[in-house]
């Protein structure tokens, strides 16, 4: 009996014995994903950048001169821009570029407070120590 106990112990032991064993940094590095941050490249405080949320329905873009972001909601047509000295405004807006696409709920901070977040199929953009904000999303988008 103590023999067939001893085997079952043991069977079980060799069975959770890889899960109790230290990962290598080989496998380690196998698991982890890189991950990429929009509007982050070389000389990017200085080159335009394009950007849109996961499911491709809000495309925006950052101009450093002047400093601002626009993003348009392909599905209505609905386009807001925000600029670091005043509050959002409605305006007309043909991105025909997708630009990157963000990973779901990324935040991208620009220059001169003003930063953006998204999720699936939504964006806010604000000025980080301001009134001015918009969110862009299907059926209840606003801007302040």
């Amino acid at each position: 009996m103590k023999l067939i106990a001893g085997a079952v112990l043991s069977t079980a032991f060799l069975a959770i014995a890889p899960a109790l064993a230290p990962t290598t940094g080989l496998a380690a590095r196998g698991r982890v994903a890189k991950v990429h941050h929009a509007c982050s490249a070389p000389n990017s405080a200085h080159v335009p950048c394009h950007f849109s949320t996961p499911s491709g329905n809000i495309r925006c873009l950052w101009t450093p001169h002047p400093n601002n972001v626009a993003c348009e909601l392909l599905s209505s047509g609905r386009a807001y821009r925000l600029r670091p000295s005043g509050r959002a405004k409605a305006i007309r807006l043909r991105l025909a570029r997708r630009g990157e696409t963000l990973p779901t709920r990324q935040e991208i901070l620009f220059t001169e407070s003003l930063s953006c977040r998204d999720t699936r199929r939504t964006m806010t953009c604000n000025q980080d120590y301001g009134e001015g904000e918009f969110t862009l999303a299907p059926g209840r988008s606003h801007s302040a």
